[in-house]
């Protein structure tokens, strides 16, 4: 899954059988990911992971059994346990790993449109893989590491959402929100898919912005203490601070601004534009103003992350747009999810 290539697998049958092809295609990445995982903490903190997972996985099997069935489908065609394939989606039982991003977003009468740049580690990159998913109930295209369940994503129904990691408040126990992104990836409309949010307890600080084909747009901040507070713009930009108040409140700001210096900045950029056309959303996603440190970001001593993926997930038509890297250097690649075409 090297940087110059678009690693796009497609994933067909019920949710077993579409897990099995995902462990087989990416049975190396998926172990190497594993093995990372694990040196990265020491034996009381996996074995207190694992603890919060085989309870939260109990939990998920009760309320989304097509995901435990998937997540089964990777362990199965890998050879590992299905707790440690479970526990590559759930980084919020480990210790701090943030991912910045910048997220922008329109809505008109044709829809709304929604675009990420996803920053991370520079040798996030080789581990990324663009999936479809397709049987008879479910539809959708997910952006996702080896082996876990998915960052962003967008179904056939036209709803998508991306999202930023804000440094607030943590629970000790819940669901991971990579879990909660799928099941909200399994509902129609934006509606349906923030009645998710609310209905389930999140362990973390973050926002998420919906669009949706009839042109809903809306921005969700949420924090574990303060719940959730919710608006509808015309447009937006959001990157890892909270703007509402009642959220903000709960911002940790020492740790924002040593995992997030830029934060502030991009944002700053991001308003600079005005946003009114995909190609507006395209000519911020590559914004460089402040590099290293910018919108579209490279790797710097500061902020050691670059952006790993750019997408738009254009809703009306079904539409995603993604450039593996820096998007100011690659192309975008189109994957539909109308007529069988990607």
């Amino acid at each position: 899954m090297g940087a110059q290539t678009l690693p796009l697998i497609i994933l067909t049958g019920n949710p077993k059988e579409r897990g099995c092809q995902h462990g087989a295609q990416l049975s190396l990445a998926i172990h190497a990911a594993l093995a990372r995982l694990k040196r990265s903490t020491d034996a009381d903190d996996w074995s207190k992971a694992t603890s919060k997972a085989a309870k939260s996985f109990q939990q998920l099997s009760g309320i989304a059994p097509y995901l435990t069935e998937e997540l089964e489908g990777i362990a199965l065609s890998t050879g590992l346990a299905t707790l440690d394939i479970y526990l590559l989606s759930c980084f919020e039982y480990f210790a701090d790993g943030q991912t910045g991003c910048t997220s922008a977003g329109i809505t008109g009468p044709q829809g709304a449109i929604i675009a990420q740049n996803w920053d991370a580690p520079v040798d996030s990159l080789e581990h990324l893989a663009v999936l479809i998913h397709e049987d008879e109930n479910e539809r959708l295209v997910t952006i996702a590491s080896a082996g876990t369940l998915g960052w962003v994503g967008m179904n056939g129904h036209g709803l998508a959402f991306v999202n930023n990691d804000l440094l607030l408040d943590r629970a000790g126990a819940g669901l991971p929100s990579l879990a909660i992104r799928r099941m909200m990836l399994a509902q129609s409309s934006t509606e349906d898919a923030v009645a998710v949010l609310r209905g389930h307890r999140h362990m973390s600080g973050r926002h998420y912005l919906f669009g949706d084909a009839s042109g809903i747009l809306r921005t969700v901040e949420i924090s574990p203490a303060a719940g959730i507070c919710e608006n509808d713009p015309c447009s937006i930009s959001h990157t890892n601070h909270p703007l509402s108040q009642p959220i903000a409140m709960w911002e940790d700001i020492e740790a924002a601004a040593r995992f997030y210096p830029s934060s502030r900045e991009r944002l700053r950029a991001a308003r600079r534009h005005s946003l009114s056309s995909i190609d507006d959303i395209k000519a911020l996603l590559r914004d460089t103003t402040g590099t290293p440190d910018s919108i579209c970001k490279s790797w710097s001593l500061r902020e050691k992350t670059q952006t790993a993926f750019s997408v738009i997930f254009n809703c009306a038509e079904r539409e995603a747009l993604i450039a593996i890297g820096q998007p100011d250097r690659k192309p975008f690649h189109r994957i539909r999810l109308q007529n069988g075409n990607h």
